[in-house]
């Protein structure tokens, strides 16, 4: 009985027109849903929509869910409709050419990451997201001395002509890095820095590339949310050779001073934990966490 049920499930696109509408439904930000890069699916039983999801497409190439959001499910399981929308979605990443999809959950949406899990997300990512409050009564964060080596050393801001430059160091700086490590195994740099580029009020200027006059060997990448008076470090990494060298120190008092120029109210990271040496710099600067999600993962070659 129960697969008969679920047969009688229909999941299609929604309408442009009904975005909106649906985006409320399912708690999304109006600003967010009104851009081309978010479409929704629906299931539906007897004419009625039982389920939504809804399909993030980056502009490197991958894609993010949200939910499934279940309405009513009657003689139909929630499973089997999660399982219904997961299948039409992975139907259209194939279409899409997606390499790379993924979902944010909060470690009490265990039903939803069963849901996942059965559709072939089995790649797991625990998450810590950190903040650092900026009050003017709070002591400052220490800096870092410089040895006389740093002092030749310098940073540049993002522009067309350092994209390759850009792109080597985010690609060297994945190796033996603990930072999302699952994530970046199936991250080509070009896509990432797609996917970090494409955010409302890009800044090039919040992106830096440490280097001398020898070599690139870090970069920076800061989103700045206005609406919310805050700075994001949406990535930070070294090569290899100069990890543990007081360049993250220096990355973050180059964070901090932004910040206040910008007159931001905090500073925010999400962080691998897995990722100890990330953790202690940012409880070194003064960040703590605030929150705890998980990140599920499918890539193409997955089966189910």
């Amino acid at each position: 009985m129960e697969k008969e049920h679920a047969a009688s499930l229909k999941v299609k696109m929604v309408s442009v027109e009904d975005r909106a509408s649906v985006a409320r439904v399912c708690g999304i930000e109006q600003h967010v849903s009104s851009t081309d890069q978010i479409e929704y699916l629906e299931a539906c039983e007897a004419e009625q929509a039982v389920g939504y999801l809804a399909l993030v497409w980056s502009a490197g190439g991958n894609a993010w869910l949200r939910g499934p959001k279940i309405m009513r499910h009657g003689s139909v399981s929630a499973s089997k409709i999660a399982r219904a929308l997961l299948n039409q979605a992975d139907h259209l990443f194939e279409l899409k050419n997606i390499k790379l999809a993924q979902v944010m959950l909060s470690p009490t949406q265990d039903h939803k990451a069963s849901w996942y899990a059965e559709c072939g997300y089995d790649t797991q990512i625990a998450l810590e997201l950190l903040t650092r409050p900026l009050v003017k009564d709070r002591p400052s964060a220490p800096e870092p001395e410089l040895s006389p080596a740093d002092a030749n050393c310098h940073s540049i801001g993002y522009a067309p002509q350092f994209h390759a430059r850009f792109s080597q160091v985010l690609a060297a700086s994945y190796v033996d890095s603990s930072d999302c490590l699952a994530m970046r195994r199936h991250s080509d740099p070009e896509m990432a820095l797609a996917d970090f580029r494409d955010v409302p009020d890009f800044d090039p200027t919040l992106w830096r590339l440490f280097g001398s006059n020898r070599e690139d060997f870090g970069c920076l990448l800061l989103h700045h949310h206005p609406d919310e008076a805050s700075l994001e470090i949406a990535y930070l990494g070294f090569k290899p050779p100069f990890r543990r060298c007081g360049w993250g120190h220096r990355a973050m008092a180059t964070v901090l001073s932004i910040a206040k120029r910008l007159d931001c109210q905090r500073v925010t990271v999400g962080v691998d934990i897995r990722n100890n040496p990330a953790r202690r710099l940012y409880a070194r600067w003064g960040f703590w966490c605030f929150s705890r999600q998980q990140v599920l993962i499918r890539t193409a070659n997955a089966e189910f």
